[in-house]
């Protein structure tokens, strides 16, 4: 550490040599100038103390998304390009999607046909129900009539036959008689030859009725024949065909219903894949991000997973910090790590290790996060890094506020609107071009850390604002 001290001091004291001789002068002629020297200034803070690494690494996005269509065709727009910002479910290109439109409609047309075939179905099974129950009428009726030819004529149907038979005689036997005496009277003249007809038709149709119960009589008497029983008995077996058939006809119609159905689950499904596949005609953004590549144009024709856009979240960046494997075991997650771009310097933290070491390099590479909110700095930019070893803190100043002549260094305080040479001790320490002040500042004081080389002690001074501490 004297050695690294020794050349801080020497490389200091040739930077500002000119500067000191100036000043050692000056000393010699305090408070000749009466203007104002304007300088710049800052209040000294205490700040963590680093251990300078000379790191580099390329910025990335903390996320990266290569994106493309799930379905080849024809892009029809892709005009956003690199370095634009993209919201989370921006549509940032599309395919030609008039073919995937006709399959939703295509698919469409086949559920309202499967629906169709459904109440089709329905309406058959309906009607096979209505069938089977006219049969099992038709049926009941058959066996019925079957039961009562088996049967016969019952005692009380007998009766009735028997009754009607002798009313019919009766009325036949008065019929006859009136025939008769009109015959007579129209013979002797008293009676005309309407009434004498009349009286005749009369009786001839009393005959008829009277024939005819006996006919009813006789049937009830003897029973039904043997063509009455197969014919009663051809009718119960049809009856049973015609069950079956409507039975049959009912299997058929819930068959014929399922598969519509089927066929309705089937068109659901397709119209289901035919919009997903229209859905993916359209390139969805998943994240919040920014455009860092982009592979196709407009027109262009490109095949399913074909990449067509590159996007990354740069709203926190990483870096891979390549550190030798021989002191990687001071590298711990969630330490902090200081990064500068440029003149910039933001807080870093390690969120991974690499758990292997290059062979031909004997690198291992550290995973540095960086917090980017206002997104200025920018995937591809390379920055510089140094890792906190300690959580002391101590006074850091920059090296062109310490004066060295090549005895003891000093800086200017501005005390009231004058330079006030005050002597300092250095420590071992350089972070980022600052020298580490052991003693002779305190937190809080203003130094000038700008212009000193021109000052005495005592000048007045003009301060402006800015730069460290």
């Amino acid at each position: 550490m004297n050695k690294q001290r020794a050349l801080i001091v020497l490389t200091l004291s040739l930077s500002i040599v000119i500067a000191g001789c100036s000043s050692a002068e000056k000393d010699a002629n305090p408070g000749s100038t009466a203007q104002p020297t304007v300088v710049r200034t800052a209040v000294v803070k205490s700040s963590p103390l680093h251990t300078a690494y000379n790191l580099s690494g390329t910025l990335q996005a903390y996320e990266e998304n290569t994106l493309a269509f799930q379905n080849g065709g024809t892009v029809a727009s892709a005009y956003l390009t690199v370095g634009t910002a993209v919201q989370k479910g921006t549509v940032i290109a599309s395919l030609d999607d008039a073919d995937y439109k006709l399959q939703v409609a295509q698919a469409t047309a086949s559920i309202l046909e499967a629906q169709a075939g459904i109440d089709n179905a329905q309406a058959n099974l309906q009607a096979a129900t209505s069938a089977i129950q006219s049969a099992d009428a038709g049926i009941t009726g058959a066996s019925a009539n079957v039961n009562k030819i088996n049967k016969g004529a019952r005692a009380q149907e007998k009766q009735q036959a028997q009754a009607a038979v002798d009313k019919a005689q009766s009325a036949y036997n008065k019929a006859k008689t009136d025939s008769e005496r009109t015959q007579k009277l129209f013979e002797a003249g008293a009676a005309s030859a309407s009434d004498n007809e009349n009286a005749r038709v009369n009786a001839t149709a009393a005959q008829k009725d009277l024939e005819q119960a006996k006919e009813s009589l006789s049937l009830l008497l003897e029973g039904a024949t043997a063509e009455d029983h197969q014919s009663a008995q051809a009718s119960f077996q049809d009856a049973l065909a015609g069950k079956s058939k409507a039975l049959a006809a009912s299997e058929q119609a819930a068959a014929s219903k399922k598969q519509a159905h089927a066929n309705y689950e089937k068109a659901l499904v397709a119209k289901g894949q035919a919009e997903l596949a229209l859905s993916r005609t359209r390139l969805i953004s998943p994240a919040n991000g920014v455009i860092l590549g982009k592979s196709v144009n407009t027109g262009d024709l490109v095949a399913s997973g074909q990449a067509v856009y590159r996007i990354g979240s740069i709203d926190r960046l990483k870096v891979l910090l390549p550190v030798p494997d021989s002191e990687i075991r001071d590298w711990k997650k969630g330490q902090s790590v200081n990064v500068m771009l440029y003149e910039e310097s933001r807080q870093g933290t390690v969120s991974n290790i690499y758990p292997s070491t290059s062979t031909n390099t004997g690198i291992v590479n550290v995973e540095i996060v960086i917090n980017n909110p206002q997104r200025d700095w920018l995937p591809g930019q390379v920055i510089k890094a140094a890792r906190q070893v300690t959580d002391k803190n101590g006074i850091l100043v920059p090296a062109e506020a310490v004066i060295n002549t090549g005895s003891e260094p000093f800086i200017f305080k501005d005390i009231k609107g004058k330079a006030v040479k005050t002597p300092v001790e250095l420590g071992d320490q350089v972070i980022d071009n600052q020298l580490h002040i052991v003693s002779g500042l305190r937190e809080g004081e203003r130094i000038v850390i700008k212009g000193a080389e021109n000052l005495f002690d005592g000048n007045p001074v003009k301060a402006e604002e800015g730069g460290r501490p």
